[in-house]
């Protein structure tokens, strides 16, 4: 049984509109460090390396915080 190829022009296109995984874990840590989610350089210089759980749990308070900030009066 022979299986059709899609054409080599069909592929590249997808390709094209998909950003390399590069750009956007480029984009992604400019993001990170203009929101000042997390302000430890040592985790920004090495986005492919796992972060330990309090990292995470760190970044996620601080954006809980933002968005309703625990000593905000009630008015």
């Amino acid at each position: 049984m022979a299986y059709r190829l899609m054409p080599r022009l069909e592929t590249d296109r997808f390709k094209e509109r998909e950003p390399k995984v590069d750009d956007k874990k480029t984009e992604i840590v400019r993001k990170i460090r203009a929101l000042d989610i997390i302000k430890d350089p040592q985790w920004l210089e090495k986005p492919d390396e796992p972060v330990p759980l309090w990292v995470m749990f760190d970044a996620i308070i601080q954006l809980l915080e933002r968005l309703d900030p625990p000593h905000r009066p009630y008015d």
